[in-house]
């Protein structure tokens, strides 16, 4: 035994270890897999958070600049004079200084206003500003020096109204300019151009604006005007990320009706990029793939202490804890070995450290309960059956000599033209042939119908022809199997108790059966004097098996108690009942068609049984 108990400690012990093991070394492996794809989605959501950050001030910055831009509407002279240029034959010396004085009264300093443009639609130059005359061409449309008017020309003869962006380096200035262009039109309904401004900024606070959003000068930002060269980048760059930033410039400068769209990943970095609709820009981002895995690493050797650690403390802890657990696993086996040795009335004991052990025990416990109950009910049953078969053997008195004498007395009945005791005997011997015949449970609700016919000729014969009786049978139920002596207890039971029971001249019976889905409903109704239906539907959901085969309940409650013992506590009687309408009894069965097999056998059997009663 100690030898086992050992074998046992020792199991539990190398079972936790080994579990404990190819736990940390899937978990490490898991994690290499999980974390990386994780780090990936959570740093490529960081990033799309950042350009919408970036996004959002860039576009307070541009609409600021925008407002200061649809200032020269103020000019009013000016406005004027291009408005009416085909008329008015002024020279562009009448509004030289007009640049300078709307860079002077509408831009502050920190708007790092480098250079403003104003044409009429000609491209004829109206006025300008240069903030460093020698380092910036008086006009964009006669110097030597790259200013991108390319883009410009393109815009202009566009039919957007929209603020437009662009940009270019000034190789003069050494400097990155970004470009705005604000066409000047009018405010009827035509809209008619009649020149544009452009005014041109340092590109320092753009780029103040994202380098705010960036934590690390690896990663690198740029915005890009839909087919136009970048305006504006911030971070540094390696070798690949210079070439990446080439091929993606490349791209959008080529785009021309919609943005492109452009992959995840590209190489070892992420890419995010951000389009703005309202002002035709891309943001554009390049995050170092090597900026988040360090951070992987880490908790992977971080993980690896750890799992170190977990080794030493499982083996400590499992040890301890193995003989801990086995000791009441080993009370409660010695116990289960001694009830399999015949001590039935031994229980486990249900005091253990653990729960489950706990609910082990009485769950096992409750077992041994159940199987002596079911010893004990099924000593009572084979009481009961050995006493139910005696009954039996008791009412076995030969019913062939009483079907005989009633067919004899039918037939001198007949000889004698008594009709009525003819037909009476002949009913009676039905009657006592199909409710003495125990070889079958089951019936067809035609043969009970019959049955039921046979039934109330007699009760008429007896009480007189005083009762209506209509029959509302639907043709495809005649076939359906119900058990035998179903409705004769229930059709006795309302002419006795309803019909007899009242004074009025129209009486009536009916009896109806039809398919409502997967059952069969058959219906007796009269209009009776009517019952307590609370009472009786409580007694006949109870359904007492016991007391009614001690013979205690007779009838309905006979049949009912049948139908749920056979079919199942969804199927039975149900009564509905007022003293003004009568009683309706529901009597509710499963759709169960008779084989063809049935229907032979129960065919030649009645072919017996009138071969029978004619001897």
């Amino acid at each position: 035994m100690i030898k086992g108990k050992w074998t046992m400690r020792q199991a539990i012990l190398g079972l936790v270890t080994l579990c404990t093991l190819f736990a940390i070394i899937t978990q490490t492996v898991v994690f290499e897999v999980i974390s990386r794809q994780q780090i990936r989605g959570e740093s490529l959501l960081n990033n799309n958070e950042t350009l919408q950050r970036i996004e959002a001030e860039l576009n307070s910055y541009i609409h600021d600049v925008s407002v200061k831009m649809q200032t020269i509407y103020n000019e009013t002279d000016m406005v004027y004079d291009m408005r009416n240029s085909g008329k008015n034959h002024k020279s562009k010396g009448d509004h030289y200084f007009d640049a300078w004085h709307l860079s002077e009264r509408r831009f502050d300093s920190e708007d790092q206003l480098l250079a403003m443009y104003i044409y009429d639609n000609r491209n004829n130059l109206i006025s300008s500003f240069r903030k460093q005359p020698y380092n910036y061409p008086q006009d964009l449309y006669n110097t030597e020096q790259y200013v991108n008017v390319a883009h410009l020309k393109s815009y202009l003869k566009s039919d957007d109204y929209a603020l437009m962006l662009s940009g270019y380096h000034n190789e003069e200035a050494d400097q990155d300019v970004l470009r705005f262009v604000l066409k000047l039109h009018t405010y009827d309904d035509d809209r008619s151009q009649f020149g544009y401004l452009v005014c041109d900024f340092n590109t320092q606070n753009v780029e103040d604006i994202m380098s705010k959003y960036i934590s690390s000068r690896d990663v690198y930002v740029w915005l890009q005007p839909r087919g136009d060269s970048p305006i504006a980048q911030v971070g540094n760059t390696t070798k690949e990320e210079s070439k990446i930033f080439s091929e993606l410039t490349k791209i959008v400068a080529t785009s021309i009706n919609e943005f492109p769209q452009f992959e995840n990943e590209y190489g070892s970095f992420y890419l995010n990029s951000r389009n703005s609709e309202k002002y035709n820009l891309h943001i554009i981002m390049l995050t170092p793939q090597s900026l988040m895995m360090h951070t992987q690493s880490a908790l992977a050797r971080t993980l690896i202490v750890i799992a170190i650690f977990i080794i030493l403390v499982t083996l400590i802890l499992g040890t301890r804890i193995s003989g801990f657990i086995y000791t009441p696993v080993e009370q409660l086996s010695k116990t289960i070995i001694k009830i399999k040795n015949g001590d039935t009335d031994l229980r486990a004991k249900t005091d253990g450290w653990s729960e489950e052990l706990k609910v082990m025990g009485d769950e096992f416990n409750d077992m041994l309960d159940q199987i002596s109950r079911m010893v004990q009910e099924e000593t009572e049953a084979k009481v009961l059956m050995e006493r139910t078969q005696y009954k039996v053997l008791q009412a076995q008195v030969n019913p062939h000599f009483l079907y005989n004498t009633l067919d004899t007395m039918s037939g001198i009945a007949a000889s004698q033209d008594c009709t009525l005791v003819s037909g009476l005997c002949q009913s009676l011997s039905a009657i006592f042939r199909y409710s003495l015949d125990i070889s079958d449970t089951q019936s067809t609700l035609q043969q009970e119908m019959a049955h039921v016919r046979n039934y109330l000729y007699v009760m008429d014969v007896r009480n007189g022809n005083s009762i209506k009786y209509i029959y509302k049978i639907d043709s495809d139920t005649l076939e359906d199997n119900i058990p035998r002596i179903t409705l004769q207890p229930i059709v006795e039971n309302a002419l006795q108790h309803g019909l007899r029971n009242t004074r009025r001249k129209d009486k009536e019976l009916i009896i109806s059966a039809r398919h409502e889905g997967d059952k069969l409903v058959i219906v007796i109704e009269d209009n009776g004097a009517g019952m307590d239906a609370d009472a009786m539907n409580k007694q006949l959901d109870e359904a007492d098996i016991s007391r009614i085969e001690m013979g205690r309940s007779i009838g309905v409650m006979n049949v009912n108690a049948r139908v749920k013992n056979v079919y199942g506590d969804g199927y039975g009687i149900h009564y509905e009942s007022s003293p003004e309408t009568g009683t309706k009894a529901v009597i509710v069965l499963p759709v169960v068609k008779a084989r063809k097999e049935e229907k032979l056998q129960l065919s030649a059997i009645e072919q017996a049984r009138l071969a029978l009663g004619s001897e």
